[in-house]
């Protein structure tokens, strides 16, 4: 049974399933993010903070993963 699309992903706007509705991120970006929490030793809210405010994300974002 599909899930209903509730939000949008804070980083790349894709929309995002009410299962991923925590963290407010779609599954790449939340993998993303992930990734350079582990290795920047730095919280995921922090990174996400910090992509959302990086030109060199944000766009590529608007073109899709």
């Amino acid at each position: 049974m599909p899930t209903s699309v509730t939000d949008s992903c804070r980083l790349c706007g894709a929309p995002i399933d009410a299962q991923d509705a925590r963290r407010r991120l779609c599954s790449i970006c939340d993998d993303y993010a992930q990734h350079v929490a582990l290795h920047s030793n730095k919280g995921l809210e922090r990174i996400v903070g910090e992509l959302q405010n990086q030109p060199l994300f944000r766009e590529p974002a608007r073109r899709g993963h």
